[in-house]
């Protein structure tokens, strides 16, 4: 990849979390990855370490995972060697996510999010989680 120079004006990003990649530039590689478990009880506190990624499936399950592409052989030709970009506004980005100007060869992003809502009159049905 021929490398090229950023020209940025100006940018803002709010909020950028999770695993999340900001990258002004080119690059070869980017592997973001997330493993969230997202809780949200109603009423009385809970034991964060009550609740552990082996307990769910989804973090240890196997993907299918697309099969690699063959190689492509071509030629750009970057008839300006600086990417010029004006104005970038990002509210938000979140959970293995990429924000790039810029070029990029590979990437492989993951995330594996759990969401548990417990609330207080099911919890007095149900003490179990599943």
């Amino acid at each position: 990849m021929n490398k090229r120079l950023v020209k940025l004006d100006d940018i803002k990003v709010i909020d950028v979390v999770y695993g999340t990649t900001f990258i002004i530039g080119d690059s070869h590689r980017a592997t973001p990855f997330a493993r969230v478990i997202a809780i949200q009880k109603e009423g009385a506190r809970f034991d964060e370490e009550a609740y552990s990624y082996d307990q769910y499936p989804i973090f240890t399950r196997q993907f299918k995972r697309l099969p690699p592409s063959g190689a492509i052989n071509d030629i750009h030709y970057h008839h300006n060697p600086t990417i010029h970009v004006g104005r970038v506004r990002v509210n938000g980005a979140s959970t293995s996510s990429m924000i790039q100007i810029g070029s990029l060869d590979e990437l492989e992003a993951e995330a594996r999010v759990k969401h548990i809502r417990i609330l207080q009159d099911e919890q007095e049905e149900n003490t179990g989680i599943d």
